[in-house]
């Protein structure tokens, strides 16, 4: 067991240098959160399209973000859903670097623009386009402050600083994971803990959904752990990926003006999720 945990802790380690430039990065471009913010509010026929390039960034702010926008009514239900999908939060540092090809990322990040896409649209036209009416919403000015503390991790810090706050907290959390994940496999085994989550099963996307519904970027990072460990398949990731939002999902049905909306945008979120991640178990 001591061997486990301290190849685990080791494997960790050597991905601290990948992970503290790739959040460099981000926090570089979370500088521009007005900017961005900005871009997402633009006409509604094609915010699917623009919602889904923003939730393809790999940071746990945009959804939250999005999430007041929409409350604000700035926002359509289609649009917020398409960034919902293409959010990953720590999924993609956390795959560069565990050693995952840069293939894999660029197919993950381009599958899940193309379900926020597709999925978007279909809610628009099918059920969202007619039931949402910004003039029925709050009509205070949207408070851009607001927006830019969806992600509180980083706040009034430098980008080294914040990218060195957020390297750390998901090295701790990599480690707890990865021991406690290591800890199971090794008592349970392989086989037992794929049999828990319908492995080798087709419905196997429905339960990894059910698992990105929790709030919190942290269950990304468990994904990604449970994939390149072989638990789950792709597509059952990716299922997972595109139902979680981070803390979007908490503020949204704590501000919407409307609970039962907000509901539907979540479920919404998750059959597509569950649609999509049975597809690409079949066609891949």
């Amino acid at each position: 067991m001591l061997e486990v945990w301290t190849e685990c802790i080791m494997d960790v380690v050597k991905t601290l240098p990948i992970l503290f430039v790739v959040y460099l990065v981000i926090s570089w471009m979370e500088t521009r959160m007005d900017s961005v913010t900005r871009i997402v509010t633009s006409t509604e026929p094609v915010g699917p399209i623009i919602g889904a390039l923003i939730g393809a960034i790999p940071q746990c702010g945009f959804s939250m973000g999005c999430s007041v926008l929409y409350c604000r009514g700035f926002l359509a239900p289609a649009t917020l859903i398409a960034v919902y999908l293409s959010t990953s939060d720590e999924a993609i540092p956390v795959l560069l670097a565990g050693g995952g090809s840069w293939q894999m990322v660029l197919f993950l990040l381009v599958i899940k623009i193309v379900i926020a896409i597709i999925a978007g649209y279909i809610f628009y036209f099918l059920w969202f386009r007619k039931k949402w009416n910004p003039d029925e919403w709050p009509d205070d000015e949207m408070d851009m402050d607001e927006v830019n503390a969806g992600c509180s991790c980083c706040n009034s810090q430098s980008l080294l600083g914040a990218a060195l706050s957020r390297t750390v907290n998901t090295t701790v959390f990599l480690v707890v994971t990865m021991l406690i994940l290591n800890t199971v496999i090794y008592f349970i085994s392989e086989e037992t803990l794929a049999s828990i989550l319908l492995g080798g099963s087709i419905f196997q996307p429905v339960l990894c959904a059910l698992i990105g519904l929790i709030p919190g970027c942290a269950v990304s990072v468990l994904l990604v752990e449970l994939l390149t460990a072989g638990t789950i398949s792709l597509g059952s990731a990716i299922a997972g990926l595109s139902a979680g939002a981070g803390f979007g999902f908490v503020l949204l049905l704590q501000q919407a003006p409307n609970r039962k909306t907000a509901w539907q945008i979540i479920g919404c979120t998750y059959v597509a999720a569950v649609v999509a991640g049975i597809l690409v178990d079949l066609i891949f």
